[in-house]
């Protein structure tokens, strides 16, 4: 018997422009029994009802008056989520095959948060304001996120105080995502967006279940599910571990960002303008026009990509031993998928002028440290991995799960 003692352990579910999301790698086709109770930690009581199921995936059961719970599943590295109102989310990660003890998990009561006592209240104009602010950048703008609706906002703590809006939920958030055919069960455990920066991240636990519908639903959201699969993070994992990336339309190259060698430096320009201003008075000058053309160059940005011209081995920036990935590398990838093109949705997000020029969707990896991810799609150390450019735009609206399998 195994007993697993934690409260409010974070694992990512997103984090944009720093990372996001869900992984995805072929499961295999062995199937075990995950067998366990719950029970309160300080008065060591059974809890009854409680939540138990595989992050990102469809897996998933609920515990019985007793505490008791049996849930199959695939063998692998996962992390299983057990969630109750009123007490801390426990999530453990482990390795689930071979011989499994009996598990007792012990979950933590939740502290009292006077903001949660307000969510059953009446909520000011400025609260859906700025859930209609949460939910352009938590489900995003594509087609598909365009079809999602939250079924239950009212679970939502929403504060936005100056420049920062920060959400989290009390329990489930029923997202219901019609283009994919998915209702999601989302456990946030928190979203910061910080509208000066433009920057912000999410972390929670979805369970996903298939909806209901007729043969010619069914067809729609097969071939939606195959569209937003293919050249995304998931997809681009998948081929990595099976060392197929070249086959699937993937290139990957080093990128660095250096200086602007077309910029001037701020002290030259703010020389420039201090020379320029005292020629003003002057009927004539022959500095004139090369001051004001240094001027000119400060709109210019400082810092620019530079990107190697040939495309990387996959044993130049990844390796693999006994299924489980690393990814090593030094400044940032390119990754750029050359068998899709952008969509209209991702053009009209940017200023117009902005938009980045190669019609094949183009991202970024950057990491702090080198990342493992384990054949199931789990990564060991998620913050350590940065998502930029196409993958970070694309949001919930857009995500499969984690145990997703494209159509032969």
């Amino acid at each position: 018997m195994a007993t697993i003692k934690m409260a409010a352990t974070i694992s990512l579910g997103l984090l944009l422009l720093l990372l996001g999301s869900s992984l995805s790698i072929p499961l295999m086709a062995q199937k075990i029994k995950v067998e366990g109770r719950v029970v309160d930690e300080e008065t060591n009581l059974p809890l009854p009802f409680v939540t138990v199921f595989v992050n990102n995936t469809a897996e998933g059961t609920v515990a019985d008056e007793n505490g008791k719970f049996d849930l199959e599943m695939e063998a692998g590295h996962y992390e299983l989520i057990l969630s109750l109102v009123g007490y801390e989310n426990l999530v453990y990660s482990a390795d689930f095959s071979g011989d499994l003890p009996r598990f007792v998990f012990e979950m933590a009561q939740k502290p009292i948060d006077l903001n949660e006592l307000q969510v059953d209240g009446e909520r000011s104009p400025e609260w859906y304001e700025n859930l209609k602010l949460f939910e352009y950048h938590f489900l995003g703008n594509s087609r598909f996120a365009t079809s999602c609706n939250i079924i239950n906002p009212e679970v939502l703590v929403i504060d936005f105080d100056q420049s920062l809006l920060k959400v989290y939920s009390t329990d489930f958030l029923i997202i219901e995502n019609h283009a994919l055919g998915y209702r999601i069960d989302y456990l946030l455990n928190s979203f910061e967006l910080d509208t000066e920066k433009k920057i912000f991240h999410y972390l929670g636990y979805p369970r996903y279940t298939e909806m209901d519908g007729g043969k010619i639903k069914q067809r729609r959201w097969k071939r939606n599910r195959s569209s937003a699969y293919r050249g995304s993070w998931l997809h681009f994992k998948r081929s990595l571990l099976e060392s197929t990336t070249d086959m699937e339309g993937f290139e990957v190259r080093k990128m660095k960002q250096v200086p602007n060698p077309e910029r001037p430096s701020d002290r030259s320009i703010l020389e420039a303008k201090q020379q320029l201003k005292n020629t003003k008075d002057l009927p004539y000058s022959i500095f004139r026009d090369s001051l004001s053309a240094i001027v000119s160059k400060e709109s210019l940005p400082k810092i620019i990509d530079k990107v190697e011209p040939d495309p990387l081995k996959e044993s130049e920036y990844s390796s693999v031993t006994d299924g489980e990935l690393t990814l090593k590398f030094d400044d940032f990838l390119q990754i750029t998928f050359t068998r899709g093109k952008v969509s209209r949705e991702f053009i009209h997000s940017f200023v117009p002028g902005k938009a980045p020029r190669s019609p094949y969707p183009v991202s970024f990896l950057r990491q702090t440290a080198p990342v493992s991810i384990y054949p199931t799609g789990l990564e060991a150390n998620p913050l350590s991995l940065y998502l930029e450019g196409y993958w970070s735009w694309l949001r919930m609206g857009d995500d499969l799960p984690m145990d997703y399998k494209l159509p032969e």
